[in-house]
């Protein structure tokens, strides 16, 4: 074999390595930069994930800061859960923590611990009609405060927060089951009773001011008659004020009647 097949096994060789190395350094890198910016939080919830899988976004006000990386159940992952915790679903997800969080003075989860102090909540949200859902991390106007559960969460926990369909969906089922449990007739009745109790009270004020209607003329009478007296007077005042220290017919004393 030439030298020269030699020298291009070489060059072929030694190129190998440096791809196979160059690879493996980007791997490494890739993978130190992910452990670095990536936060694990989890959060659960009590009703149906449908249109949520492994891969889903998770946003905060619209951005994309992370994604779910996976979906279980509580028992699964935590063997102290009472029965009722058990049943919820737990979902875990993977945030850039280099998006969500600007604060670099405290670690990632103490940042997030803070934000969830302040009331962040995580929230299922349907995407419409492809029936696909993603997990919403927003800030709600008046937040639950933060629910006691029965186990112990490794990662940081995000309280659940129910989505709009779900409040009114709750809400509309709590009207119908009041509506179910009233008693219309009784309602009804009750109604009848307080027109014909207020048709009564109208019929004897009616009553009482035809039959006082002489009493309430002359009281009105007097009441004229006195504010014109009050008038005169006020006049007479006004043209002699002197009537207020001493009569209108001054008596003439005893010494000039001689």
């Amino acid at each position: 074999m030439s030298s020269s097949t030699h020298a291009n096994h070489a060059k072929i060789g030694l190129v190998l390595v440096l791809g196979i190395a160059a690879i493996f350094s980007t791997l490494v890198y890739l993978g130190g930069a992910e452990n670095k910016e990536n936060l694990i939080a989890e959060t659960y919830c009590e009703s149906a994930v449908s249109g949520l899988s492994i891969g889903s976004e998770v946003t905060f006000r619209g951005v994309k800061v992370g994604e779910v990386k996976d979906i279980s159940f509580v028992w699964r992952e935590y063997a102290d859960a009472n029965d009722a915790d058990a049943k919820r679903v737990l979902i875990k997800l993977a945030l850039d923590s280099a998006k969500l969080i600007p604060n670099r003075e405290l670690s990632p989860g103490d940042a997030m611990r803070k934000y969830i102090e302040k009331g962040l909540r995580a929230t299922i949200v349907s995407s419409g009609i492809t029936g696909m859902s993603h997990v919403e991390l927003n800030y709600p106007k008046n937040p639950a405060p933060v629910e006691k559960i029965s186990w112990r969460p490794n990662e940081v926990c995000i309280p659940p927060a129910p989505s709009i369909l779900e409040s009114f969906s709750d809400s509309a089922t709590r009207l119908v089951n009041e509506l179910n449990t009233m008693d219309f007739s009784l309602a009804w009745s009750n109604t009848v009773m307080l027109v014909e109790t207020a048709t009564k009270l109208c019929d004897s004020m009616n009553m009482l001011i035809e039959t006082q209607s002489a009493a309430i003329s002359g009281v009105l009478g007097e009441a004229e008659e006195t504010g014109a007296r009050m008038r005169e007077l006020a006049d007479e005042l006004q043209e002699n004020p002197s009537l207020l220290l001493r009569a209108r017919d001054v008596q003439p004393l005893p010494e000039t009647e001689r």
